[in-house]
């Protein structure tokens, strides 16, 4: 028995532990058009909030137009149809 609760006492911590990890995405709206869904530039996920705002800030510069817009978005789901948006638990811009 002790040997038992040795091993599952492990596995509950690591499970538990990415139970509570954060996951962050980026969304990046070129000329600030939140309605040209084709042209979205999504970023890959990062776990945490600074990174993907490094991501968008760094892109925004390197394209060099003010106009366009970002946000990023922490624990985020697929949309469940072709036209549906991503739904976030939190956004940042």
């Amino acid at each position: 028995m002790k040997k038992l609760l040795l091993l599952i006492i492990p596995i509950l911590f690591l499970s538990g532990c990415s139970l509570f990890r954060e996951s962050w995405q980026g969304f990046y709206y070129p000329n600030g058009c939140l309605e040209c869904k084709d042209k979205y530039i999504y970023s890959p996920t990062f776990n945490d909030k600074e990174s993907c705002l490094a991501w968008a800030t760094e892109l925004k510069n390197s394209r060099g137009n003010p106009n366009d817009t970002y946000e990023c978005g922490k624990n985020c789901k697929a949309p469940d149809t072709k036209d549906g948006l991503y739904k976030c638990d939190e956004t940042v811009d």
